[in-house]
């Protein structure tokens, strides 16, 4: 099933950066890069590869500062660089979150006047290796995807198990243009808040606790936040409430690991990290109290500490929003063990963001 939906949207491997290179190419469009962050240097690097000239590269003037550079160009002013080439397109070297790419093109015609708009979710260079997925691995994992996409309760979770999929392999934003979500972690259409014990793995600065404290008084709240920086201001933020912060990570065993910090709320377990940092266990933590609500988003190692609160989800069946993107797998895994668990579990996925970063998988 499938490999027909999927068969009708796209083409096999079609990256939607190379369609937009043609377009420029065989258009002989002049392009403005619009941007010059680690979105926009990957981007740039791709385009080079395709054959496209960037003619400028430009950022809103009040964060523009003389001699500031990217690759071979002098950034400047964007509002200055839309008046130097009133003909030429705008590549916008930034990605999109909460704004969908309709949204930003409007937005951009309406400041910059009417004129051609690229954008799109392409990466792969470094980190971003794993950005844009095959289709042939996709279709070699077949029978797993396929595993979820049946278990899935509702319409509106397999259109966006479709989209995402479909936008991880092209890098085409219009795919998230009906599926977007903005209540992250709390999609009003499944969640339920109550008199909740929450459990926030990847407790970042207490954005995610501050939202449920908005919606609800919950009981108690557990929030893991390994990194230091993070950990000072939750703590801060949190002072004087019914919050335990835990200067640990949630993982599968009680332990020390290696610990990339410092990158705001993309921190990680890594085997390279330059520090070392406590995990724990959602089960040693809880000591047989009871969870209602369980949220992780820790940069991959969701699986291992759904592992760590094994008994808890036996017991209680707490409700479960899990980041479910960081992995190639972790769609298909991180269901698959939920369900090896407590098999009572109904599962769905909402998109949180333009991106196909924040796809959440819901137990519930």
């Amino acid at each position: 099933m499938i490999r027909q939906n999927l068969g009708s949207l796209i083409k096999v491997d079609h990256i939607i950066l190379k369609d937009y290179a043609k377009e420029i190419i065989d258009g002989n469009i002049e392009v403005v890069l619009y941007g010059a962050g680690c979105w926009a240097k990957q981007q740039y690097r791709m385009l080079q590869e395709c054959g496209v000239q960037i003619k400028a590269v430009g950022i809103d003037s009040r964060y523009c500062q003389p001699g500031m550079r990217f690759f071979d160009f002098d950034i400047l002013p964007i509002e200055n660089l839309m008046d130097e080439f009133p003909d030429a397109a705008l590549w916008v070297g930034f990605n999109l979150d909460k704004e969908s790419y309709n949204e930003l093109q409007n937005r951009l015609q309406g400041r910059f006047g009417k004129r051609k708009i690229f954008a799109c979710d392409c990466a792969k260079y470094e980190n971003f290796a794993n950005q844009n997925y095959k289709y042939s691995d996709v279709i070699s994992n077949e029978e797993n995807f396929q595993w979820l996409y049946d278990k899935l309760v509702d319409e509106k979770s397999r259109e966006t198990f479709l989209s995402y999929l479909s936008q991880r392999i092209s890098g085409d934003y219009s795919y998230a243009e009906n599926v977007y979500d903005s209540d992250h972690y709390f999609a009003k259409d499944l969640v339920q808040l109550e008199n909740e014990v929450f459990v926030d793995c990847g407790a970042f600065t207490g954005d995610t606790i501050q939202d449920l404290f908005s919606k609800v008084e919950p009981l108690k709240v557990y929030a893991f936040e390994p990194d230091e920086n993070n950990y000072r201001i939750l703590k801060d933020n949190f002072e004087g409430k019914q919050v335990l912060c835990l200067q640990k990570g949630a993982f599968s065993k009680k332990t020390t690991l290696f610990f990339v910090g410092g990158n705001a709320d993309a921190s990680k377990i890594a085997d390279d990290g330059d520090i070392q940092i406590e995990v724990d266990t959602i089960d040693n933590i809880l000591q047989g109290q009871q969870a209602t609500f369980i949220k992780m988003d820790i940069e991959g190692s969701e699986l291992e500490a759904l592992k760590g609160a094994e008994k808890t989800i036996r017991q209680f069946h707490p409700k479960l929003a899990i980041s479910a993107y960081h992995k190639f797998e972790d769609l298909f895994t991180l269901p698959q063990y939920i369900y090896s668990l407590n098999n009572e579990y109904k599962f769905y996925v909402r998109r949180h963001s333009h991106l196909t970063h924040e796809l959440v998988l819901y137990a519930l």
